[in-house]
């Protein structure tokens, strides 16, 4: 997944710990076998090979985390989209996948001229929430798991002496502590990697140059919106979030100050 993976296990022995922290990592690289396009062999590569009208067979994993995704765009519309370099015919509903699910038979269908998935913008979220599901089955009950330093999800609240592992929002002046349970925070911006985020509705660099953090239960979510939340009107963050009352968002202005909505709703109002 193209980043770095880290895992904190409280109350555990040591070697207990390191036991179910490897399970996990195991499942990260099958992820990832199965999910990057840079993989010939990956059930993205696959689908990104087909003809328009042309069908795959997708791994539970590869069925489920583009569900996800499709959820998502949606519900963004379309500002978080995995198939957002996709050639569309011209007579697609814009507000249609360029692509089919049936969760049933657990295939794809290309609507596209040529389809292009990109899981990137949910795939690591995607990836904590598996190793998360890992974690329990090795009866974790407390843990903190990070990729890239950018999406964090907790297990349990045993973080800190106040309840939950503290994460962070805002920069400098305005920074807020988050105690983070049984939920994911994620962050996006042009720090690491510059102007990077496309805009998938009008093809174009975001306008946005200050950070965004989601707040949501699962780290695909919060990985997910927090790109979207950095290319959407700040009207549009607030409506999502009122619409969706375990999901939060913050937002540096361009003037400094924070925004916050949501489950993480606080200071400010546009």
């Amino acid at each position: 997944m193209n980043t770095f993976f880290e895992i904190a296990v409280a109350g555990h022995p040591r070697d207990y710990a390191r036991h179910a922290a490897q399970a996990a990592f195991a499942e990260l690289e099958r992820l990832e076998e199965e999910l990057s396009r840079f993989i010939d062999g990956s059930y993205v590569s696959r689908a990104n090979r087909l003809a328009p009208g042309g069908s795959v067979t997708l791994s539970p994993d590869a069925l489920e985390c583009l569900l996800i995704a499709t959820d998502l765009a949606l519900a963004t519309g379309r500002a978080f989209d995995p198939a957002y370099a996709s050639e569309r015919p011209a007579d697609l509903d814009p507000d249609l996948p360029p692509y089919a699910l049936d969760p049933s038979s657990h295939t794809l269908t290309s609507r596209a001229i040529r389809l292009r998935l990109d899981l990137g913008a949910v795939g690591k979220g995607y990836a904590l929430d598996v190793m998360a599901a890992t974690l329990r089955e090795w009866g974790i009950s407390s843990a903190c798991l990070n990729s890239g330093g950018s999406s964090v999800l907790a297990l349990g609240d045993e973080g800190t002496a106040g309840g939950g592992w503290a994460v962070g929002v805002g920069e400098e002046g305005n920074h807020r502590a988050v105690p983070l349970r049984e939920a994911s925070l994620a962050g996006s911006g042009t720090a690491v990697k510059g102007s990077h985020l496309i805009d998938p509705r009008t093809g174009r660099p975001a306008e946005r140059t200050r950070r965004t953090w989601a707040l949501a239960p699962t780290a695909a979510q919060a990985d997910a919106l927090s790109t979207a939340f950095f290319l959407m009107e700040e009207t549009a963050v607030a409506n999502l979030c009122s619409v969706h009352p375990s999901v939060g968002a913050a937002l540096i202005r361009e003037d400094g100050t924070l925004a916050t909505y949501g489950a993480l709703s606080g200071e400010t109002s546009p």
